[in-house]
């Protein structure tokens, strides 16, 4: 399918008439439009979305309300109509779908759906299909389960990250429209059709089986069973309408908090400051306090300071009489020794008598030793008066006040500054919060965490009862068997049919799983040639798929790569919708809405350079921020047919405009 031309009239943003025409050409297959962010990128995606299928999506595949396609600036000049043109060919054929909504005429002020009037109409080669027919011939050529993978955005190629996680909410969401787009649920519906056939078919052989005797007990098993199966569905149905319910409620808590994700931000930062501010608060009081402690006793750091000289001084004065004291007393004992020599001059060791001449220097040292004592005068009641006075002053002892005080001061004034700072950040961010309700935005993000805890039980539950009911079948066709097998049921009617769609309802069931492992592998080995042209790491040796068809990243040694970067996992979404692409039924354009946000320059360069290859026609949606019209439209400007600028006329206006 090629896409022809687009005309938008009154769509969102695109206030009246605006036509884009596609590229042709063979090579220069890609059509650039560049807008910034809220002009009206994702608006253009979903003019053609609305055009193909009747329906613009928003967060979450949410369908948007038809009050809001229709442009406000229009709807304000009292024009209520809405339209679309798509043209496009496919297997040389011209096709022209025109879809338009207006207000009812007795309705004067729009406020749902209901109160819009939607046409359409399809040409083909001119020629004018009957109603009835439209949406099958659209579906026939574009098949609206495979456009989620032709016309995409950014937050697509987000969700891709969920496939990897097993049994993922989301993850299995993802795989199924995967699979539809592959194929798969033709198979599914025909294993279904029989799997209803089969079960109509054992309530006839149930009954059948009432009228023998030998069956009878049969009969009755497969009764219960049948009521409990019933019971089961009715339960799984109950339990699946309570998960949408919710699911649907924690996607608009997700939306809002989405759109207050900065004032979250802010209000977390604010909780952190007010934390901070108290810490700080509380350490001023502390050291206010000591400060008032310190006061206190800080004239005995003063004293201490001018009494020290003096303790000093009378300690040196106490040190020098003891010093003179103890001199004295040595110098009497050796008096009292060398006396005791001449008194009794006889050798205390070999008890003969000292000779007298040897006496005389004995006398000599005891002068000269009284003369040095009589030398040392002391006043022994001196130093108690000096002790006396050591002890008193001692008492006044120094804790270091000044230096402790100075200390505090400076650590109070860095606190101080540092209060005034986070009081000032406070009120800056009390300003920029002012008019959000940040008391909800806490209370939606404590619902949506008990919504979450609730789909969690939710889920169990219904695994659980899937299980049980799957249990429950496999009870049924064993007694289906029996009963088949029996005298009294073998070759009825209803015992052929029931074996028959037994038969063919587990063909079905081996054909997808054949049909899911084929698929896979094809998307997998697609997927990596993708991969090893977009990477710039060349020690990844491929991609390998899981059952959800999640891609991980295998280097040289066959190792599963664990983490990957923003610009890895946007990588691998590429490859994966290349790869989805090329083994999808029915092949298209690619619309890509902002794909390239997350990479850097060199994986920007391969992904312009890989881009045009990926389909016939490549129409990508990005800003300047993702593609420098300067820099990177040098990696692709030879496959370049057309390029267009979303211009700003006003918040609620845009333009497309054609650029050289």
């Amino acid at each position: 399918m090629k896409l022809k031309e687009l005309t938008i009239n009154n769509f969102m943003p695109y206030k009246g008439e605006q036509r884009v025409s596609f590229p042709q050409h063979e090579t220069q297959n890609v059509m650039l439009l560049f807008g910034d962010n809220m002009r009206g990128k994702t608006s253009f995606l979903n003019a053609m979305r609305w055009g193909f299928y009747g329906n613009a999506v928003g967060r979450h595949l949410r369908v948007i309300p038809r009050i809001n396609l229709v442009n406000i600036e229009a709807a304000t000049d009292g024009d209520w109509s809405m339209s679309i043109v798509l043209k496009f060919s496919e297997a040389g054929k011209e096709f022209e779908i025109r879809r338009r909504i207006e207000k009812k005429s007795h309705v004067s002020q729009p406020k749902q759906d209901a109160d819009f009037e939607e046409s359409v109409g399809l040409r083909v080669n001119g020629k004018a299909i009957s109603g009835d027919a439209i949406e099958n011939q659209i579906n026939q050529v574009v098949p609206e389960e495979i456009s989620r993978f032709f016309l995409f955005d950014g937050e697509l190629l987000q969700e891709y990250e969920n496939l990897l996680i097993e049994e993922s909410e989301q993850g299995d969401k993802i795989k199924e429209r995967i699979e539809q787009a592959l194929g798969v649920p033709a198979l599914i519906h025909g294993r279904d059709e029989f799997s209803n056939l089969l079960k109509d078919a054992r309530r006839i052989q149930a009954k059948d089986a009432k009228k023998n005797t030998e069956l009878k007990r049969f009969a009755e098993q497969q009764n219960q069973l049948e009521i409990r199966l019933t019971s089961l569905k009715n339960d799984l149905e109950d339990l699946l309408a309570q998960r949408m319910v919710i699911e649907k409620q924690v996607d608009d808590i997700d939306d809002e908090l989405k759109n207050t994700e900065a004032v979250q931000r802010k209000k977390i930062e604010l909780e952190r400051l007010s934390a901070e501010r108290k810490a700080a608060e509380d350490q001023i009081f502390n050291l206010n306090n000591s400060q008032r402690e310190l006061l206190r006793t800080a004239w005995l750091d003063v004293l201490h300071k001018n009494m020290s000289p003096m303790l000093e001084l009378i300690k040196t004065k106490r040190d020098n009489l003891q010093a003179v004291a103890e001199t004295k007393a040595v110098l009497n004992s050796k008096i009292k020794i060398l006396q005791k020599s001449i008194d009794d001059p006889t050798c205390a060791t070999c008890k003969q008598s000292i000779p007298q001449e040897n006496i005389q220097p004995i006398r000599d040292e005891i002068s000269r030793l009284r003369a040095e004592e009589e030398l040392s005068i002391y006043d022994p009641s001196e130093i108690r008066v000096l002790n006396s006075k050591i002890d008193r002053l001692s008492v006044i002892r120094s804790a270091e006040e000044g230096r402790r005080l100075r200390q505090n001061e400076s650590s109070l004034q860095k606190l101080q500054v540092s209060l005034i700072r986070i009081e000032s950040k406070e009120d800056e961010l009390q300003e920029e919060i002012k008019g959000f309700d940040t008391d909800r935005i806490i209370r939606q993000r404590n619902k949506r965490d008990s919504l979450k805890a609730q789909q969690t039980r939710l889920n169990r539950d219904i695994d659980e009862i899937k299980a049980s009911c799957d249990k429950n079948n496999k009870e049924q066709d064993h007694i289906a068997t029996l009963i088949s097998k029996s005298t009294g049921g073998l070759g009825q009617k209803s015992s052929i049919r029931v074996t028959m769609y037994q038969e063919l309802e587990a063909i079905f069931a081996t054909g997808i799983d054949r049909l899911r492992d084929g698929l896979r592998g094809e998307v997998e080995r697609f997927a990596t040639a993708a991969f090893a042209a977009l990477t710039t790491e060349y020690s990844y040796s491929g991609l390998q798929i899981n059952s959800n068809y999640g891609l991980s990243i295998i280097d040289q040694a066959g190792r599963v790569l664990k983490e990957r970067s923003a610009g890895a996992e946007q990588i691998v979404a590429l490859s994966l919708i290349d790869g989805l692409n090329r083994t999808a039924r029915k092949a298209g354009p690619i619309v890509m809405d902002t794909p390239l946000g997350r990479l850097d320059p060199k994986h920007r360069n391969n992904v312009l350079k890989y881009l045009p290859k990926m389909a016939d026609q490549v129409v990508l949606l990005v800003h300047e921020g993702e593609i420098d019209p300067d820099r990177d439209i040098q990696n692709f400007a030879a496959r370049i047919g057309a390029r267009y600028q979303i211009e700003r006329i006003s918040a609620t206006e845009s333009r497309i405009v054609k650029s050289d």
